[in-house]
Parts: structure tokens; C-alpha cells; sequence
């Protein structure tokens, strides 16, 4: 089937850089409510497939949900996408899944000299400010894992609240390709997954890209500090006398 259109840019970009990754079916909307619920809707009449994940990008969505039910504001110039990438699989680790997305989306930004930061446990920021926000979740069957599904929100040439910042600020340039990008977050998933099965590594790496200024909700930073990601993927905080496992379920 040819591709066109807006799928056809990202998929040029995707093979020039994925390598020997699966094939991405991707599908775009110009705008539409949320593509969380274009992705359900779609995986309602057509099952996953193996070594075939699929992509829901929109170019503006006006009822994206985030964490906690908070509005996602979604307007033109950024990425909007929902994704569902075959697992089949007992053994994926899902309690760092997180982590792993974390970790990839941070390193591909560092290669473009981007210095980003993680924030504990489903973000990441430049400085103090939200450049990209992710939702993962696992989808099972039984004991098996059959699918991962990941909802992403990236600034780019889009307006911003104050807390957040776009990748043209970052940049200082409205110069920016969206099919490159996307094809790059794409990517980024791809080896999310991939590295999903080396503890250690993602551990590891989600330690050194942690941001440890922002603390969860509810605790003083005058009284408490973040002291690290433990080894079952939650986030450690101290004060002189307690230590607080923070978890993300």
C-alpha cells in the first residue's frame, strides 16, 4: 500500500534512521478528540500484530487526557501520538517500562545536544520546564504481556502554558521538521523496548538523567530531598530520619 500525505514524510525520515526495527502503520489525523481514544477505537476491530506497532498522530487534539485525568493541551506544532507496540511476551519488565521510554526519549535528545532531564516518573524537562510528557501502560493477557501502549505529547513549534517549554524555544529557531522529530520519538520507543529486558542499564540511566529538584506531591523541599530510583523502578526520597519508597501504581 503506498503511503501519502503527512505518514508518508515521517516514514522517509523513520527509514532513513530505524535500521532493522519493526515497521511502523501509522495513521494521521488532523484533528481529532484524543488519540488515545482513536487508538482504542482502532484496536477495537483490528488485533496487534507481531513486529507490526501502530502509531495514532495527530496535529491537534482538543480533549487530551494526561496524568490524573489532567487536561492535555495539544494545540498545532507539537506531537500528539498514541502508540500500541507488540510485546507478546512473559518476561518483559513492565514495572520500568516507564523508565526505559525515559531513558531512550533523553538519550535521543542528548545526541542532538539537547540537554534534557528526567522527572520521576513520566516526563521530561529542560531546565525546570515540560518538553515532553508520556503515559505507558501494559496491556495482558493472563501472564503474558501483549502489548505496550504509550500516549506522547512533545512541544515543538506549539504555544505552551508557562510550565511547559517547545523545542523551537529550546532551539531558538522556528526551523524545526516534525516528520524528522516524530520519526525520532518513533524510534526512541523502538529501543525502549528493546533495552526493556537489561535492568541494570535502565536503572542506571534513569539515575544519571533523574532530576532531582522536583519532588512528589505533598512533600517540602525544604525538609526533603529525592535520593535515587531503586531497583524496582520507584523513586527514593530522605529527610534526616526517614527514607519514603515513592510508587508509581
Amino acid at each position: 500500500m503506498k503511503v501519502i500525505g503527512s505518514a508518508a514524510k515521517t516514514v522517509f525520515y523513520l527509514k532513513k534512521i530505524q535500521g532493522q526495527y519493526p515497521s511502523w502503520r501509522l495513521l494521521y489525523k488532523i484533528k481529532c478528540k484524543s488519540t488515545e481514544n482513536e487508538l482504542t477505537n482502532l484496536l477495537g476491530y483490528s488485533e496487534i500484530k507481531k513486529n507490526q506497532p501502530v502509531a495514532i498522530i495527530a496535529r491537534e487534539q482538543f480533549a487530551g487526557v494526561g496524568q490524573n485525568t489532567k487536561t492535555w493541551v495539544s494545540p498545532k506544532g507539537g506531537i500528539w501520538l498514541s502508540a500500541a507496540y507488540p510485546i507478546f511476551s512473559k518476561e518483559f519488565a513492565s514495572q520500568i517500562f516507564n523508565l526505559s521510554l525515559g531513558i531512550k526519549i533523553c538519550e535521543m535528545l542528548r545526541q542532538e545536544n539537547i540537554n534534557v532531564c528526567l522527572k520521576w516518573p513520566n516526563d521530561i524537562f529542560f531546565g525546570s520546564k515540560k518538553l515532553i510528557g508520556f503515559l505507558p501502560r501494559v496491556i495482558t493477557r493472563g501472564k503474558e504481556i501483549i502489548y505496550v501502549r504509550i500516549g506522547l505529547g512533545m512541544n515543538v513549534l506549539n504555544y505552551t502554558p508557562s510550565e511547559g517549554i517547545s523545542l523551537s524555544k529550546v532551539l531558538q529557531t522556528k526551523n524545526i521538521n516534525q516528520h524528522y522529530w516524530t520519526a525520532k520519538v518513533l524510534k526512541a520507543l523502538n529501543e525502549s523496548v528493546e533495552c526493556n529486558n537489561n535492568k541494570e542499564y535502565v536503572i542506571k540511566s534513569a539515575n544519571k538523567f533523574l532530576n532531582k529538584t522536583f519532588l512528589p506531591s505533598g512533600f517540602c523541599p525544604n525538609t526533603w530531598k529525592i535520593r535515587d530510583i531503586d531497583w524496582n523502578g520507584n523513586l527514593r526520597i530522605e529527610n534526616e530520619t526517614q527514607l519514603e519508597v515513592i510508587r508509581r501504581f
